[in-house]
């Protein structure tokens, strides 16, 4: 009996000793995770950010307020974007798939566009550009859709969230209804998509948790149902970079 009172007091403290050992394993763990999650958060905050000019795979800001003053909106059809100013008024809502009144729009020349919207990201902040092809979750849905993922660079990240912050996070007049804050992406000068930026990437929880490599992607573009679009896009964005690459390598 004492052999045994033995052998579970040593069972209880050894157990007592694996938990200990296991908690502070999780706890310094959990310290390194936050310490380079909080100096990248700190790193990019303080990033000097130039202004850009368009390239050959470029990420527009649309901003809401500042568009309905020139009375510009975007208009998707057959998903593909276009922008286009409003001849009347009419309600700035979130345009649906397919056809709208073409009578009472005018099509933005594309050289104005690019002239007027701010770059957020251009391929130079893209490190990688996939697409997923995933089953529909719901029986209303088409089949199947495709997302376009976007894997940014530290300043890449940096400059979508100062965007975002700007943009999405900013203070509304009481009573204004929230704006759907868009992005723009147009390869070479033919707009692809036209992603919506959610207020999470307005936080700094989102920016902080874009430096842990459990993250594969810091943009999603969906859902898009023609894949040939989505294959555009990422073709686009290798072309885009090799040329980058090219052009950097003759001006050495």
């Amino acid at each position: 009996m004492q052999v045994q009172g033995i052998l579970a007091l040593a069972m209880r403290f050894g157990q007592r000793a694996t938990a200990r050992v296991a908690l502070s394993v999780f706890g310094v763990l959990a310290v390194l995770y936050f310490a380079n999650m909080g100096i990248g958060y700190y790193q990019a905050s303080q990033m000097q950010l130039s202004v850009l000019k368009p390239s050959r795979f470029t990420v527009f800001g649309f901003p809401a307020r500042e568009m309905e003053e020139r009375r510009w909106k975007i208009l998707i059809t057959h998903e593909v974007p276009k922008v286009v100013e409003v001849l009347r008024e009419v309600d700035f809502e979130r345009p649906e798939f397919g056809m709208e009144d073409q009578q009472n729009f005018r099509r933005v020349p594309m050289e104005e566009v690019m002239r007027t919207l701010p770059v957020v990201l251009t391929e130079q902040h893209i490190e990688k550009v996939w697409v997923e092809h995933r089953e529909a979750e719901t029986l209303r849905a088409q089949r199947k859709y495709h997302i376009v993922h976007l894997r940014l660079t530290r300043e890449g990240r940096a400059r979508l969230w100062h965007y975002a912050r700007q943009q999405v996070a900013r203070s509304r007049a009481l009573g204004e209804k929230p704006r759907d804050e868009r992005l723009l992406l147009v390869v070479g000068e033919q707009p692809w998509a036209a992603p919506i930026i959610s207020s999470e990437v307005a936080s700094s929880w989102w920016l902080m948790s874009r430096f842990s490599m459990l993250q594969s992607s810091d943009v999603q573009i969906f859902p898009i149902y023609d894949e040939e679009i989505a294959n555009i896009i990422a073709q686009g964005f290798e072309e885009a970079k090799r040329k980058t690459v090219t052009t950097a390598g003759a001006a050495q």
